[in-house]
């Protein structure tokens, strides 16, 4: 065989096998997918994000590194949001001191509130509003612009809904209840739906690890 021959025969089963590598890639991956039924959406074929730069409570920096080596669960709201962001987090409460009674501290995941209204929400205000639901919850903010790039990315929506007859400040502000899940590399791997519920968000994310691995 002349060595075109046999460079064409080498291409030609380097690229079968890659093929088939990828359709069975796709195989397990659907597997997976149609076998993890939550509250939301699974996604197979996780998200990846480009790098964001947050900053918590205690004034360190948060980026798309502090999403990695972990499971990470992210709820974007606001410190004078009325029903939504309380009961969200109060769920996210239960769902956490739950998991801890099963889970080894290097299974529990990381909770992170974003806030979508970084003109009234100081660290300090992030983090009494924060830590008053959980101690080990985080509370992450940033200017409006990186705020607004973020949400972007990750398909968030947040408007500020003005209030009549109020003041400049007195304003309220519509945005998405999702919560978004992370895998230890920083990708989404699902969208949890509202309302959210303690038991089922705790069902949903042992579910999640255990399909992962």
């Amino acid at each position: 065989m002349s060595n075109k021959k046999l460079i064409f025969t080498i291409v030609a089963i380097i690229a079968v096998v890659a093929t088939i590598e990828i359709y069975f890639g796709f195989l397990q991956k659907n597997e997976v997918a149609n076998n993890v039924k939550v509250n939301g959406v699974f996604l197979a074929e996780t998200k990846k994000i480009n790098d964001f730069h947050l900053t918590d409570f205690n004034g360190k920096a948060f980026t798309s590194e502090n999403l990695k080596g972990h499971w990470t669960m992210m709820f974007f709201g606001f410190t004078n949001c009325a029903m939504v962001c309380p009961t969200t987090m109060s769920a996210l409460s239960g769902m956490y001191k739950e998991l801890q009674k099963e889970l080894p501290a290097n299974q529990l995941p990381q909770v992170v509130m974003v806030s979508v209204d970084p003109d009234r929400d100081t660290q300090d205000r992030m983090k009494d509003y924060v830590t008053s639901f959980n101690s080990a919850f985080k509370g992450v903010r940033a200017e409006i612009t990186e705020t607004v790039a973020l949400e972007k990315q990750l398909h968030i929506v947040a408007a500020k809904i003005e209030v009549d007859g109020q003041g400049t400040n007195q304003y309220t502000i519509n945005h998405s209840a999702e919560i978004l899940l992370f895998n230890p590399k920083g990708e989404v791997q699902a969208y949890l739906s509202y309302p959210h519920q303690a038991e089922q968000m705790a069902k949903d994310y042992r579910l999640i690890i255990k399909a992962i691995g």
